[in-house]
């Protein structure tokens, strides 16, 4: 009996290779906007990465901002991400924990034409999972439509807009952002985006440019830049961040 469950789990795994497909790549990072893409059924995919923020004589460095993504269906993703850094808080560096999240993003439409690729990307910010002055009491969510548009093989558009809340008041802020992505190859990509805050507290606007580069089938490293266009000189960050696809189901 137990000789015949084996056979018949073989023979199964066997046929699912035989008529597997690879799963595309895409990644999330770096850059504030987001892509409509969504990783393949059943693909767990890493997203990790260092940044500096700068802040007059103090700053922020973020040794890991972490983004783990799982394909739950085709066209539908689980996400879970949360910041561990270092701050200056007056008088010496202290490390921190800046909470857990938990998301989901969801492919509407692939796009044809004009018409553009469109997807939903929803998030919750966990209450009290982070450290003192980074704590969020309530459930903190952000809501966002993903569009993009290919020109052409070597120029893509993106754009988001979408709405965030903090957790501590009812007003949402508004999010807007415009992203130009270039293939310079198959494996080196470069982008330049512009991405915009508007709330009752005040407005931002910022812009960061990076590159992308595929080291391998299934891994990306990044580098890019960030800044805050009505304060440049105390408001700028720089990252460095990888992308890995750690494994590769079969359709």
């Amino acid at each position: 009996m137990i000789k015949k469950l084996l056979s018949t789990l073989f023979l199964s795994v066997c046929a699912l290779v035989a008529t597997a497909q690879e799963v595309e790549f895409t990644a999330d990072r770096p850059g504030a906007s987001t892509g409509p893409s969504t990783v393949g059924h059943k693909v767990v995919q890493l997203e990790q990465g260092v940044q500096y923020d700068g802040d007059g004589a103090s700053g922020t460095f973020t040794f890991s901002n972490t983004l783990l993504r799982y394909g739950l269906f085709d066209g539908m993703e689980v996400r879970l991400g949360g910041d561990a850094l270092i701050y200056n808080g007056g008088e010496s560096w202290r490390a921190a924990f800046a909470g857990l999240n938990v998301g989901t993003k969801i492919a509407c439409f692939e796009g044809r034409g004009a018409i553009p690729a469109v997807s939903v990307l929803a998030n919750l910010a966990i209450p009290k999972t982070g450290n003192s002055g980074f704590v969020v009491e309530h459930l903190a969510p952000s809501l966002y439509l993903l569009f993009e548009n290919p020109v052409n093989d070597w120029l893509s558009i993106g754009y988001n807009v979408g709405a965030e809340w903090d957790g501590a008041t009812a007003h949402s802020t508004t999010f807007l952002a415009l992203c130009l992505g270039f293939s310079i190859t198959d494996r080196l990509g470069c982008f330049a985006e512009s991405h915009n805050y508007f709330s009752q507290l005040g407005n931002g606007y910022c812009a960061d440019f990076g590159f992308n580069y595929m080291v391998g089938e299934r891994v990306q490293l990044d580098l890019a830049a960030d800044l805050n266009l009505c304060n440049p000189k105390n408001c700028w960050a720089v990252s460095f961040g990888v992308a890995w696809q750690i494994n590769n189901p079969k359709k």
